[in-house]
């Protein structure tokens, strides 16, 4: 939803565990004054790359995700679609790439599928330490990979929790050297 209703959704849920939310370029234009108050209480902050540099006015993607979290988050997401996902907090930046899918046939929704999925490992643990928060990330990557296999949710209807174990262990093997 808009900066205006996350705001009033932050309002009703006082004492969250975490609280992250995310944002579009029309609310960045439309709602900038809203969404600066958002940034100061929530958490976390997922947005894509050309929203990060758009909030910032800075085209250095490591620089504008720094200057997004020194707005307020306590750490920043920022969705590189198909390369992948960056993270920003204070103590550490790093980048996670993309699975690679060798059959991509609609791309639509895989930034919401792969917030969706973070925040549904994050819920799952119950924890929001670094390794989590990375393993989180991962997830949501893995979760956006089976997305982009078809149209629609027709994949996620598909896919069992083996096959995200199994996807998981591929791409652990992949980021190990």
């Amino acid at each position: 939803g808009s900066t205006k209703l996350q705001l009033k959704v932050l309002d009703q849920c006082p004492g969250a565990t975490l609280a992250v939310a995310d944002t579009m370029d029309l609310w960045i234009r439309t709602e900038r004054a809203e969404l600066m108050e958002l940034l100061q209480r929530i958490d976390g902050l997922v947005l894509n790359d050309s929203e990060a540099k758009m909030l910032t006015g800075d085209e250095n993607l490591v620089r504008a995700g720094n200057r997004v979290r020194e707005m307020g988050p306590k750490f920043v997401v920022v969705k590189k679609g198909e390369h992948g996902a960056m993270f920003f907090s204070q103590h550490e930046t790093y980048v996670l790439p993309a699975y690679p899918t060798s059959e991509v046939v609609d791309p639509t929704g895989a930034g919401d599928t792969f917030a969706g999925g973070m925040m549904g490992y994050l819920a799952e643990h119950g924890n929001f330490e670094p390794r989590t928060l990375k393993e989180a990330m991962a997830y949501g990557i893995l979760v956006a990979s089976f997305t982009v296999e078809d149209f629609s949710l027709q994949r996620l209807k598909r896919i069992r929790r083996e096959d995200l174990s199994l996807r998981m262990d591929e791409y652990r093997k992949m980021l190990s050297f």
